[in-house]
């Protein structure tokens, strides 16, 4: 072989062996690990936001849409997605079924949704709600939870309520505007959006503890792919230490969930967003025991047949190897 056939040979398995170390998504010399993360769009996560930021130590993580958390779940049981970002009842009432789903991180551990009406509304009270529409993003939903919360604080027999779902954002927003529902649940960036322009008022805000949103996973998935969540995990605590001390840069990064939106409002559910998620993204056994003491006060859980706390959650991946 002459020398200038060996120098073009060389350069055809160069570029060749490029081209499939490009191709093998590695990184740091290791595989990269897919993995598909379902949540309810339409706002501001910081799961979203630790997807979108893209610096999960070895992990791809896709984000998958869906309308309520119970589309959700009927997909992790699936198999279609790996794990779902979604509240505590989940866990707690798919393993009273026998799903062995499990929590293992917590996100958010105040409740998203407020109710939400228009401001001309004569619905101004959650005590008016009896025999009215009120829109949840779907029945099942955290959502309704709430919404059964917030009958119950205020002695409205929930069933006089006419329940309906409206899904998120512009769709439940044109359902109270025009006329579908006397009152809403809403969450942000919406509820922002939609209180600061007058023509909604707030009829309702939890304020209790509540874990709201977690990482939920198979529990025999996530036995077998221990390194993927981990590094989720783990990425999502990062991301929460980053947009803490850079807020600046966690609104850039959300523009991507929300392009469009006013920069100040933006900032304004970030902020509200990253002050959810507790430290560490970790919560103590107490705010399990309100979420369950909630579930079972509106009767979606029979009382004593909650799963104890270390069966529903594990946080043994949020530690450093």
């Amino acid at each position: 072989m002459s020398s200038s056939n060996f120098r073009r040979l060389t350069a055809v398995l160069a570029v060749t062996i490029a081209v499939s170390a490009g191709c093998s998504g590695s990184g740091g010399g290791g595989d990269t690990a897919a993995l598909k993360v379902g949540i309810v769009c339409g706002g501001i996560s910081l799961a979203a936001l630790t997807i979108d930021e893209g610096e999960i130590d070895g992990v791809d993580a896709e984000q998958v849409c869906f309308d309520s958390g119970s589309d959700a779940v009927q997909a992790l049981s699936g198999g279609s997605i790996d794990a779902f970002i979604g509240a505590g009842e989940h866990v707690v009432r798919n393993r009273i079924k026998g799903l062995d789903v499990k929590g293992y991180a917590v996100l958010s551990h105040t409740p998203p949704y407020s109710l939400v009406s228009g401001s001309e509304s004569p619905v101004r009270e959650v005590s008016e709600l009896a025999g009215k529409t009120v829109a949840v993003t779907a029945p099942g939903s955290l959502s309704d939870t709430e919404l059964q919360r917030a009958a119950a604080e205020s002695g409205v027999d929930y069933d006089s309520i006419r329940v309906i779902g409206a899904g998120t954002g512009a769709t439940m927003q044109a359902t109270i505007e025009k006329g579908g529902a006397a009152a809403g649940m809403v969450s942000d960036p919406t509820l922002t959006t939609m209180l600061q322009s007058g023509r909604f008022q707030l009829t309702w805000k939890p304020e209790f503890p509540y874990i709201a949103l977690a990482v939920i996973a198979k529990q025999s998935w996530a036995d077998a792919h221990r390194d993927t969540l981990a590094a989720f995990v783990q990425g999502a605590r990062a991301t929460q230490e980053r947009s803490l001390g850079d807020l600046p840069a966690a609104v850039a990064v959300a523009e991507k969930q929300a392009p469009g939106l006013d920069r100040t409002i933006l900032e304004e559910v970030v902020e509200t967003t990253l002050e959810q998620a507790p430290e560490g993204l970790v919560v103590p056994e107490s705010t399990y025991a309100d979420t369950v003491a909630l579930l079972e006060e509106v009767g979606q859980v029979d009382k004593g047949k909650a799963p104890a706390f270390g069966e529903a959650f594990d946080f043994s991946l949020l530690e450093s190897p």
